[in-house]
């Protein structure tokens, strides 16, 4: 039988993202059961992805599953403002960062809203522009701050998925794309690479991006 902390530690992962403010105790069962965990989630057709620095961890599908296996991690695909959003929130991070500021970037709403404003049609409302900034928090991306409505908390497990390259090839052509007609957003990019968006934070079902 295995040890309840290999168990906790596995049920939480499955969930979605684990970052190590949020569960001191799971962090330290994944930094230290890593070979058991990973034997565990091979069986899964899953890997497990930790970044020691940044301090959280998530689950990837294998690159090649067994013929009938289904996929367990499911993609989360995003909105095209949605997925400007995610940009513009990881290239600030990437310059809060150059700038050598905290470690946390903290934003609000009316920042986010007014930052995405030129990205949908004249006349959309502030709540309608918000309902990208709900999707990410839902998909972890964002993390509202305890005691406060409109302020975040952008979580840095956003770097393993907006990575550098993935900015480079599809990002500037994105955030150039300016809605103008019904369909504008169809000429938007895979907001993501196969399996990253449900590996976010957020992948509610995670296994649970």
């Amino acid at each position: 039988m295995a040890a309840p902390e290999l168990s906790i530690a596995l049920a939480h992962l499955l969930r979605g993202p684990v970052h190590a403010e949020d569960v001191p105790a799971v962090w330290t069962s994944i930094t230290s059961l890593g070979p058991q965990l990973r034997e565990h989630l091979e069986v899964l057709g899953m890997r497990l992805v930790v970044d020691d620095v940044e301090n959280y961890a998530y689950l990837r599908q294998l690159d090649e599953l067994p013929e009938g296996m289904p996929r367990l991690v499911r993609r989360h695909a995003l909105t095209f403002t949605a997925t400007v959003l995610l940009i513009l929130l990881r290239q600030q991070l990437a310059t809060a960062e150059s700038d050598g500021d905290t470690p946390r970037l903290i934003v609000t709403t009316e920042e986010m809203v007014e930052s995405m404003r030129l990205y949908h049609r004249d006349g959309t409302s502030d709540e309608k522009i918000a309902y990208d900034i709900t999707a990410l928090v839902n998909l972890g991306y964002l993390r509202r701050l305890r005691g406060e409505t409109d302020v975040f908390e952008v979580r840095r497990i956003i770097k393993a998925l907006v990575t550098a390259d993935w900015i480079a090839e599809f990002g500037d052509r994105l955030l150039q794309l300016i809605p103008s007609g019904e369909n504008a957003a169809d000429h938007a990019p895979d907001p993501m690479p196969d399996d990253a968006d449900a590996q976010a934070a957020a992948a509610t079902e995670g296994a649970p991006a």
